[in-house]
């Protein structure tokens, strides 16, 4: 090589390193604002289409929040929210979850998207009973937490327009789990499940049923399941 090559070759192996970098600091800073799942598969998928899959969901919801947010001063119940979160989040992404998006005090998780898992309700069951040990240890006495568990199908990719996207997912199989996790309030369970949850564990856990469960804007009453633990 002459020495015009090698500078050519040192230009260009720079533009590589310092392409890799920005593209490493993207990350970093999509992964503060966007589940690190989710930025991993648009930075390697550039977006995801939608398109069915079998999913399990949880929610988590604060019992009694709006009691709580009065008494306390603001800053402390933003606080207090986010030392929950700071549980919450980690033990859903350690067992294969991602947050899909925060809901004023609670938060709505999926697990089997965007990466599929076929233990996805495994996956959700087992973050769901350490997030509730770890949260009645860390912050007893502060509040409570109900959790709702479903699984089904929903389509999942993409949504939104005008320049702004997230990644999210839709379909009935959401609505049932919000609908879940509202009648543990009813029940006094801290984690009550579906039917179809129920089944995909085939056995795993010890549940006990609650029967006779009025779900909001459904026909009819289900039987839901919480483990015996």
């Amino acid at each position: 090589y002459d020495a015009s090559e090698l500078g050519l070759l040192q230009a260009g192996f720079n533009r590589m390193v310092e392409g890799l970098r920005e593209r490493e600091r993207i990350r970093e800073a999509f992964g503060t604002y966007v589940d690190r799942d989710v930025a991993e598969h648009i930075l390697e998928e550039g977006g995801m289409e939608g398109e069915e899959v079998e999913v399990t969901l949880m929610f988590l919801d604060v019992r009694d929040f709006t009691g709580f947010a009065e008494r306390a001063p603001a800053r402390e119940v933003v606080a207090t929210l986010n030392r929950m979160f700071e549980i919450a989040v980690p033990v859903i992404r350690d067992h294969g979850g991602h947050v899909d998006k925060f809901v004023g005090d609670g938060l709505l998780a999926v697990f089997g998207a965007p990466r599929p898992a076929e233990d996805h309700a495994e996956q959700a069951m087992k973050a769901a009973i350490e997030m509730c040990a770890r949260i009645k240890k860390e912050l007893a006495g502060e509040f409570e937490i109900g959790i709702g568990i479903n699984s089904g199908t929903v389509v999942a990719g993409s949504i939104g327009g005008a320049g702004r996207l997230e990644f999210s997912v839709i379909g009935d199989a959401v609505n049932v789990a919000a609908r879940i996790e509202a009648a543990t309030r009813e029940t006094g369970d801290t984690i009550l499940l579906s039917e179809e949850t129920k089944n995909l564990l085939e056995g795993t856990y010890e549940l006990k049923p609650r029967t006779d469960v009025e779900l909001k804007g459904k026909q009819g009453k289900a039987t839901l399941y919480t483990p015996d633990t």
